[in-house]
């Protein structure tokens, strides 16, 4: 360290972090380190809820369907996050006139249409008007005007599994859709294309089904759904990555911080010049100090050699000479630069020793 820098210590030494651009920089830097953390935070969050839901998949898709009131603590819901895709059995009948359909939801990457209805369910001596997602049409047959495969009429046996309901969607759907399966606004809609009858003073299903099997079944049936799957494994993975962006914005701080502290004290990186480089560096100043006529002491050689120890002792115009070719520093360059005999040969001799 250079005696400046030894006085100082190490408060002086970064005293340039009192600067405006540093200040930026480490304001920046933190910023970034802390929305990197807080993503990663995010990530994680979103890794726990879709662990769970794949595990509540595994536990119960495959089960035996039981009764509604069975499945549920109340026979009207709402439907819980440990009661998902419970396999449940209904009995009843659908809503006639009441298929509405839910758009924008692709299956499997498909555009498509959810046909949605609403089923009135026995309950022991109760009923329950259930939301049913009965399956799914591809998009361009709803949009080309197609016919919409309709519920069985009559009694019906219901093979579903439960979900939770959605939240309701602040736009107006047009007229027989809807944008959501929030038991509410698809009744709705279904009171906009048929009438309810004794079925709208039936209590509500806080939830919805999807269907799996209906008996009798209908001629023209709708596309069914597959298990879910589960992305949760990525989650976990981007978490730890915003993580190691994180830590990745302050080590990068740290560093530029004692890169320019070196810098500034005199020892900042060695300069490395290959061996034709470095004596072409030598010859120039040869030739500069003899056309400025400076003294060059005892021998002539030991003057030459002093500026540019003076020079090396400053810190970042360190030059070291490696071999062409290759990354490697020449072991022999320092001793060359300090015996007064590796002078170039033009002050090699001396005033005595011109011949």
């Amino acid at each position: 360290m250079s005696a400046v820098g030894d006085a100082a210590g190490p408060r002086g030494r970064y005293a340039f972090l009192r600067t405006s651009r540093w200040v930026r920089l480490v304001a920046l830097l933190v910023a970034a380190s802390i929305a990197c953390a807080l993503l990663g935070v995010w990530q994680w969050g979103r890794y726990v809820d879709r662990h769970a839901a794949a595990e509540q998949v595994a536990a119960v898709y495959d089960a035996e369907p039981v009764p509604l009131e069975e499945a549920l603590r109340s026979p009207t819901g709402p439907v819980r996050a440990d009661e998902e895709w419970q396999p449940v059995e209904l009995r009843g009948r659908y809503v006639e006139g009441g298929t509405v359909l839910l758009r924008n939801r692709p299956v499997e990457g498909t555009p498509a249409v959810h046909v949605v209805a609403p089923f009135v369910a026995r309950t022991g001596s109760h009923e329950v008007l259930v939301v049913v997602d009965r399956g799914w049409v591809p998009a361009e047959v709803a949009d080309s005007g197609g016919a919409v495969p309709q519920p069985p009429a009559g009694e019906v046996t219901l093979t579903a599994r439960l979900r939770a309901a959605e939240a309701p969607h602040d736009r107006v759907p047009p007229a027989g859709q809807v944008y959501t399966l929030a038991p509410s606004q698809v009744l709705d809609a279904v009171g906009g294309v048929t009438a309810l009858g004794a079925a709208a003073d039936v209590p509500v299903l806080d939830g919805y089904v999807v269907a799996a099997a209906e008996d009798p079944a209908t001629a023209n049936a709708v596309g069914g759904y597959g298990r879910p799957g589960s992305k949760h494994v990525m989650n976990i993975s981007y978490a730890f990555q915003w993580w190691v962006f994180s830590a990745g914005m302050l080590v990068a701080l740290v560093v530029l911080a004692r890169r320019e502290a070196a810098e500034r004290s005199g020892h900042g990186p060695v300069r490395r010049v290959g061996r034709a480089e470095f004596d072409e560096d030598l010859e120039v100043y040869t030739q500069l100090r003899a056309h400025a006529a400076l003294p060059a002491g005892n021998g002539g050689a030991a003057g030459l050699d002093a500026a540019p120890r003076d020079e090396a002792s400053h810190g970042p115009r360190i030059i070291e000479a490696v071999s062409p070719g290759s990354g490697a520093a020449d072991p022999g360059s320092e001793d060359r630069a300090a015996r007064p005999s590796q002078a170039p040969p033009s002050s090699q001799h001396g005033p005595h020793g011109q011949r």
